[in-house]
């Protein structure tokens, strides 16, 4: 099956670093592509073009928080993700809080077709 791209939260909060901690923990699993919306959100030619070219079919973003920056970002540039994953809010990150993250990503990439 092909690689799935992951759009992810790029955020300071520690819901975004669960989210992150959570994705490299994935990756080690799975045949993903994670990607951060940081840089064409910035405007920057090179990772527009990276992010117009995209299977929205084979696209996940996932966010932090509920105002979903990478999918604003991706929609912003005409590309409609195939799921949109918002991981709860914590106010700790915690092995919980990574785990129960992890564990919808992997849910999330299953039901895309990993």
């Amino acid at each position: 099956m092909a690689q799935i791209n992951v759009l992810m939260c790029a955020g300071f909060s520690p819901s975004a670093r669960v989210v992150r901690r959570a994705l490299r923990r994935v990756a080690e699993k799975k045949d993903i592509r994670v990607l951060s919306p940081c840089p064409a959100g910035a405007g920057l030619a090179k990772y527009i073009d990276e992010l117009k070219a995209l299977d929205p079919d084979r696209t996940v973003v996932v966010e932090g928080c509920d105002g979903c920056c990478g999918t604003q970002t991706m929609l912003l540039y005409g590309v409609t993700p195939t799921r949109t994953v918002i991981i709860d809010k914590t106010a700790v990150v915690d092995e919980r809080s990574v785990a129960a993250a992890e564990a919808k990503i992997l849910a999330s990439l299953q039901e895309v077709g990993e």
